[in-house]
């Protein structure tokens, strides 16, 4: 055998070495750009799930707000379980501006301030106005438009309360429901 067939040998074993290692190479990188896709996927769609029953939530405190008569013991109380349920989901929602808008929208809602002079109905005019408010942010998220401005209403809202800032994902800021 000469040298140009031993040659020619070694260059095909390299090859086909160097064409092998480079294919399980690209395989292994596509295999894990596939997981984290998926990964991302599954989180978007416990993320979505989440915020649709939020919504829904949501739109159930709105409707009970409509509702006349006084915030009596039994409504207050649904009010806050409704309000407790909308914090839990809105733990896996991965956008940090919409999930403290929401959560912030719905602490305040069975909450009154020191000295709170509201009348029943203008209380219910608030949580109403808070739910909205947390509505449309959902809303936007679903539809992956960015979050609208908050109205001048929610910040005079939010003034009547002695605490400036509520950082709920940072601290465990809980309430209980008056007995």
């Amino acid at each position: 055998m000469d040298a140009s067939a031993w040659v020619g040998a070694v260059f095909g074993l390299v090859g086909t070495g160097v064409g092998g290692g480079l294919s399980i190479w690209s395989s292994a990188i596509a295999q894990r750009q596939q997981a984290v896709r998926a990964r991302e996927e599954r989180q978007q769609v416990r993320a979505s799930t989440a915020v649709e029953a939020a919504l829904a939530e949501l739109l159930e405190v709105q409707r009970d707000a409509r509702r006349a008569g006084p915030l009596d013991e039994a409504r207050q109380q649904l009010l806050h379980e409704r309000v407790l349920h909308v914090q839990v989901l809105m733990q896996r929602v991965p956008d940090a501006a919409l999930r403290t808008r929401v959560r912030e929208n719905t602490l305040f809602m069975p909450l009154a301030p020191p000295d709170d002079t509201r009348t029943s109905q203008e209380r219910r005019a608030d949580i109403m106005l808070l739910c909205a408010d947390a509505i449309a942010c959902l809303g936007a998220y679903l539809r992956t438009e960015p979050l609208p401005p908050p109205a001048e209403k929610l910040q005079t809202l939010r003034s009547l309360w002695p605490f400036d800032d509520i950082d709920p994902d940072g601290s465990a800021f809980m309430y209980e429901a008056d007995s």
